[in-house]
């Protein structure tokens, strides 16, 4: 599961929580970084050897890749740029910026654009995002596909590279009032022998097999 750091500010940033507020409530509060204040971090060094994402505000570090995950990533890199539609293409492993304390950091996202429109700036929407699960299955499943379906991705995979199959979400819809969330309505777990196709590229299918080490 993802750890959670809390490292200082540099000099010049400014946190999330105001001095102002802190006096008023009488009690600590918890720092919530931007993405500005994350990617500000990231530029000074501080996540050197570090796999890092930012989550409602909280930098999460998550354990560096393995073998079989570096394995399962390259196999659905070189699937996904075979299917990718015309007009779009893949991000391996860059940002994803969701609101203004998000970056989740998928592993592959195929985004609308070419390379050069993200030079400046960060891609906030995709039509498909593959996260590869090994020890963070769980987190993938659950606070990833919240997120993911937030942000209106309408096709979500993960695939679980121990129970060696693939969890395929799609049709994000709002919950009810008050819960104030969005979630995927379908949620379908493949057999490794199962095929699949992405919602984008029907026509380009591969087999669940195929994408495993």
């Amino acid at each position: 599961m993802p750890a959670v750091i809390a490292p200082p500010a540099p000099t010049g940033m400014i946190p999330a929580v105001s001095a102002t507020s802190a006096a008023t409530s009488g009690c600590p509060q918890q720092w919530k970084w931007t993405l500005v204040e994350y990617r500000k971090l990231g530029e000074t060094g501080f996540f050197r050897g570090l796999k890092t994402m930012l989550i409602d505000g909280e930098l999460l570090t998550m354990a560096m890749p393995n073998p079989p995950h570096d394995t399962t990533l390259t196999l659905a890199a070189n699937y996904l740029r075979t299917a990718c539609p015309v007009g779009y293409y893949v991000r391996d492993q860059q940002g994803f910026d969701i609101g203004t304390r998000t970056d989740p950091g998928p592993d592959l996202a195929v985004v609308p654009g070419s390379v050069r429109d993200y030079a400046a700036c960060t891609p906030t929407a995709a039509v498909l995002i593959i996260e590869v699960a090994d020890s963070s299955l769980a987190f993938d499943l659950t606070t990833k596909a919240e997120l993911y379906a937030t942000a209106g991705v309408p096709d979500y995979w993960v695939i679980d590279v121990e129970g060696r199959c693939l969890h395929v979400f799609r049709d994000p819809v709002t919950l009810p009032a008050g819960l104030g969330a969005t979630a995927y309505s379908v949620h379908l777990t493949l057999a490794a022998t199962d095929i699949v196709s992405p919602l984008a590229a029907p026509h380009a299918t591969v087999t669940v097999a195929d994408l495993l080490p």
